[in-house]
C-alpha cells in the first residue's frame, strides 16, 4: 500500500529523542571445569548419607577488565578496525546435596554460595566512549554438571563443569530526529456493576418441543 506523504506530514512532526544506539551485539560462551569446595550450614550434613549432588549457576557480574586495544580484522573482503575487550565474569555456584538421614528419609541440603571468576577477551565494535555490557541468557544452553565428589564433615569437594551463554551489547546514547507525534493518555475506563437479570436456562430446541 503506497504511503500518502502529504497525509503523513500532517499527522507527524519532527521530534528529538534520546536513545541507546547499538554498535555491536553478539553472544559468547563461558565454559570451564573446576574442582570447588562447598561449605554447608554447620551440622546440616551430620548423619546424612549423600547419594547425589546437583549444582546451579548464575552470572552475577560482567565488567570490563583493563583497557581496550584496537585490532585489524578481515570481515568478508574488507579490513576493519575493531576492539579487543577483556571481560571479567563473576559466577555464583550453589551445590544441592541429596541423601538419606538416620531415619531413612530423603533430605535435600543447599550449600553456601561459592563465587568463581573467569576472564576472557572478545572482539567487538566498541570504539572509545561506548559502553559494553553482558548478561546471562535464559535458555537450556546454560548447564552445570557435577562429576566426582567427596564429603568431609560439612564440606563437599566436587568437580563442577559449567557453561553460560552471554548476550554482549555495545551501546552509546545518541539524540535522533524522528517523525513522530506525542502520545495522549487514554480515557478513564468506568465499569458500572449492573443488577443481574433473570435468564432462563439454555434450551434444547432440536429435541423439545417436537415440531
Amino acid at each position: 500500500m503506497p504511503i500518502n506523504l502529504e497525509q503523513f506530514a500532517q499527522q507527524f512532526s519532527p521530534e528529538c529523542i534520546q536513545v541507546c544506539k547499538v554498535y555491536d551485539w553478539t553472544t559468547n560462551v563461558v565454559s570451564l571445569t573446576q574442582d570447588i569446595t562447598f561449605t554447608f550450614p554447620a551440622g546440616s550434613l551430620t548423619g546424612i548419607t549423600v547419594t547425589q549432588v546437583n549444582c546451579s549457576i548464575s552470572l552475577l557480574e560482567c565488567a570490563e577488565d583493563g583497557p581496550r586495544r584496537d585490532i585489524e580484522c578481515m570481515v568478508g573482503d574488507q579490513t576493519v578496525t575493531l576492539q579487543a575487550v577483556t571481560l571479567s565474569k563473576t559466577i555464583q555456584v550453589i551445590l544441592e546435596a541429596i541423601g538419606t538421614n538416620a531415619a531413612g528419609a530423603q533430605v535435600t541440603v543447599l550449600s553456601n554460595p561459592v563465587l568463581i571468576t573467569a576472564s576472557e577477551e572478545v572482539i567487538l565494535c566498541a570504539p572509545e566512549g561506548t559502553t559494553v555490557c553482558c548478561n546471562q541468557t535464559q535458555n537450556d544452553f546454560n548447564i552445570c554438571r557435577v562429576g566426582a565428589f567427596t564429603q568431609t564433615g560439612d564440606t563437599i569437594t566436587a568437580t563442577v563443569s559449567l557453561r553460560i551463554c552471554q548476550s554482549i551489547v555495545v551501546t552509546f546514547e545518541v539524540i535522533l530526529e524522528v517523525a513522530a507525534r506525542f502520545c495522549q493518555p487514554r480515557p478513564e475506563i468506568i465499569c458500572e456493576e449492573e443488577c443481574p437479570v433473570d435468564v432462563f436456562p439454555p434450551q434444547c430446541p432440536t429435541i423439545f418441543p417436537v415440531m
